[in-house]
């Protein structure tokens, strides 16, 4: 998944889940997503179900990742197995600091390509807004030119010749 489809999921982001479903369901899908991730780099063994457990805690208890969505963080999981945040672990063993740390290039990242879709957004409502405008029809535009000759001959007299 791309960043800009992430993006404009309207998927729920931690935070909402949390709200909703409770902070056991989502450490859960967090764990889960973590624990598939070192299974994936082939670290699981020797990760500990503490980091994993520790590591999904961080990520919620962060001001700033806990606003990432479950498909911005989905996408984020899926470059990172590409490796464009570089390896986790050293010696076969993860490390979580930093898998965690990884997250702030992707963030970054994301920040700006949010910037990019509200800006879309802006436009298409601007397009929208222009659509749903209609220029006055001729018959409109004539009734306004009476109008404003009248209002125009009402607070405007012209002076005759016998006021001097």
């Amino acid at each position: 998944m791309g960043i800009e489809k992430a993006v404009d999921e309207k998927a729920p982001t931690f935070f909402d889940v949390t709200n909703f479903w409770g902070e056991k369901a989502t450490k859960f899908w967090l764990r889960f997503h973590i624990a598939e991730t070192f299974a994936f780099l082939g670290i699981y063994d020797t990760a500990s179900k503490y980091q994993v457990q520790q590591t999904a805690d961080l990520i919620l208890s962060h001001e700033i990742f806990g606003q990432l969505t479950l498909s911005e963080f989905l996408c984020f999981l899926q470059r990172f197995k590409q490796g464009r945040y570089g390896k986790i672990f050293q010696s076969a063993r993860p490390n979580p600091q930093e898998f965690l740390q990884c997250l702030q290039p992707f963030w970054n990242e994301l920040c700006h390509e949010r910037g990019k879709a509200e800006e879309r957004r802006r436009i298409e409502q601007l397009s929208e807004e222009r659509k749903a405008y209609q220029a006055p029809t001729p018959e409109q535009m004539e009734r306004i030119r009476e109008i404003q000759t009248k209002l125009q001959n009402k607070f405007n007299p012209q002076k005759n010749d016998n006021d001097e």
